[in-house]
């Protein structure tokens, strides 16, 4: 019996070292209080495009802080785009990381997907901004490139993802950045993830790699044990995506979720 009771408590022990998060706590006073705009406060039918530089402006005249998505184009230019392929919001079969940044569509409102250093520089630091760092390409190619343009930006940001070799990036190279582990609950989708980085995700595994300031979290599927056990004991700073009502937006509030991340509905501030 005692030798049971052993192996259950070094098997818990090994548990909670993996779902661990950062033991620092960053000041992060200039990331609270805001409510993020998921993709920038576009209208899901593509008359204002997801990450578009007029969802983002849009996003700052209503006083919201904003979601985006990273990646690299095949010169090297760090856009904001979310999906790998340019298919299904410009029409375009190809994938941005095998185009060249001036040979990009257009998005379906005449506009061009924009760099990062463009919306940065029309924020101006008048919003936060937490900046997904995709992996297309390898997530910590787009990381370093992230942070090359991040680094003197005046304003507030922080950086997340799905991938956690690209938090592993910023955890070993700019520490002081405020960095999430993105993850997510719900029914496993084989044609998005495989099983064991589904697995990973949902019980909070990646955490020992990317050792995050934050977990961004799906909510309301974040039921899951991992989740628990990690707000019990760790108390770490928490994030939730991607919240489309107003009664999810207050049972993220009530439980605890600083950061909340919504899209295609007005919330009350």
């Amino acid at each position: 019996m005692m030798t049971i009771v052993l192996i259950l408590l070094i098997l818990l022990a090994l548990y909670l070292f993996l779902i661990a998060p950062s033991g620092q706590k960053p000041d992060d006073s200039h990331l609270r209080g805001w409510l993020y705009a998921h993709r920038g406060l576009h209208d899901g039918n593509m008359k204002v495009p997801e990450n578009s530089m007029e969802a983002f402006c849009l996003a700052v005249e209503k006083g919201y802080g904003m979601e985006l998505d990273v990646q690299l184009t095949k010169d090297g230019k760090l856009v904001v785009h979310h999906d790998g392929s340019l298919k299904r919001v410009c029409g375009v079969d190809k994938l941005i990381r095998e185009v060249a940044f001036a040979d990009l569509p257009l998005l379906p409102d005449g506009s061009r997907i924009p760099l990062l250093s463009e919306v940065l520089a029309m924020v101006d630091g008048r919003a936060p901004i937490i900046v997904e760092i995709k992996h297309y390409g390898g997530a910590a190619k787009v990381a370093q490139a992230a942070h090359e343009i991040l680094k003197d930006y005046k304003g507030a940001y922080c950086v997340e993802s799905f991938d956690p070799s690209g938090m592993g990036w910023y955890r070993k190279n700019a520490p002081h950045i405020v960095r999430g582990q993105l993850a997510n609950g719900g029914a496993w989708k084989k044609e998005e993830l495989n099983l064991v980085s589904y697995i990973a995700l949902k019980y909070l595994l990646v955490n020992v790699l990317s050792r995050p300031h934050f977990v961004a979290y799906s909510v309301p599927e974040d039921r899951v044990c991992s989740v628990w056990m990690m707000k019990k004991i760790f108390k770490p700073l928490l994030a939730c995506w991607t919240v489309r009502d107003q009664k999810t937006l207050d049972y993220a509030r009530k439980e605890g979720y600083l950061y909340p991340i919504f899209e295609l509905f007005e919330p009350k501030k």
